[in-house]
């Protein structure tokens, strides 16, 4: 999708997300659960979710445009045009 601001850059869905990872430690102070190289930050006990932000962004004038996207039960996540057109709310309405 054409940025509407600069007509030449490509708009992206953006997520930033902050997590707080938890890791099991042994008694010797390392963390229980490595691989053949050692620490392995996928081998997480639990993870905590701190912070989540969306929104799109134009990858050539970097013009940021508020934006949701919501899941509404039995339907896929969907983005509309409108509301990046618009700059304002999303509707889970289908266009043309």
């Amino acid at each position: 999708m054409k940025c509407p601001n600069c007509e030449k850059g490509n708009l992206l869905l953006k997520d930033e997300v902050t997590y707080v990872y938890l890791y099991d430690l042994a008694d010797d102070g390392k963390v229980k659960w490595q691989d053949q190289e050692g620490y392995t930050s996928y081998l997480f006990v639990d993870r905590e979710q701190k912070d989540f932000k969306q929104y799109v962004q134009c990858n050539h004038c970097n013009e940021v445009y508020n934006h949701i996207v919501e899941r509404v039960h039995d339907m896929d996540m969907i983005i509309l045009k409108k509301a990046i057109h618009s700059n304002g709310p999303v509707s889970n309405d289908f266009f043309i």
